[in-house]
């Protein structure tokens, strides 16, 4: 059996979770002891860090470890094209996410309680961001996906960082717009089999971290 450490609120989370629906693996999840980053977390996961995966022998950290992990341990359904060429892509729209545009869109999270909220930043990193959606709309040409028909590891991280998108526009009306052809794309992958529970369970779970948030601090 595989043990999964992470959160509901965590993106990496959700997107690690993605891809073991995909592969039909079983795994059972776990917050981490103590929260992520305590000495009793650390004791078993050295980094601290989520999502971290257990499985036999292994602790594995990074969650883009931890897809190239499970793809080759479970090779079908393939989760890589075949292609020398269009695998790197693939890793590079995946690299591009997580270092692009997954952390602007969670720069926003000390945003949401209005006691902290500061306009010119929610501004100045919409402009950001949609330089970055601006970027991958020259980069993919999804058909329906980014690779392909097929979901790849470049999908994965993708669905929550949409559901992150749709939370922040509604809370902060930002001015931003999904290229046309990135709103197929989402519409394509949001309702993929093995994407929409993960996706819609990710979005209550934003809105009801977003309302704890805007009552609570």
């Amino acid at each position: 059996m595989i043990l999964l450490y992470d959160l509901a609120i965590s993106s990496y989370g959700c997107k690690t979770r993605i891809l073991l629906r995909h592969k039909r693996l079983e795994w059972t999840s776990n917050a981490p002891p103590n929260g992520y980053g305590s000495p009793t977390y650390c004791e078993i996961v050295p980094s601290g860090t989520i999502p971290a995966l257990v499985h036999n022998e292994l602790i594995l950290s990074e969650s883009d470890a931890i897809a190239e992990y499970l793809n080759e341990f479970k090779p079908q359904p393939a989760m890589l094209p075949t292609n020398i060429q269009e695998r790197a892509t693939a890793r590079a729209l995946s690299r591009f996410h997580d270092t692009s545009i997954e952390p602007l869109l969670r720069s926003y999270f000390a945003q949401v309680n209005p006691t902290t909220r500061n306009p010119t930043f929610i501004a100045k990193n919409a402009t950001l961001l949609q330089r970055r959606f601006n970027q991958l709309e020259q980069m993919v040409k999804p058909s329906p996906l980014l690779t392909g028909e097929s979901l790849s590891l470049a999908d994965c991280g993708f669905a929550p960082s949409f559901a992150i998108l749709n939370l922040l526009q509604s809370l902060f009306a930002f001015d931003f717009k999904l290229p046309t052809t990135l709103q197929a794309y989402k519409k394509a992958l949001i309702t993929h089999p093995s994407v929409h529970y993960e996706y819609t369970n990710y979005i209550d779970v934003l809105a009801n971290w977003s309302e704890d948030k805007l009552a609570n601090g």
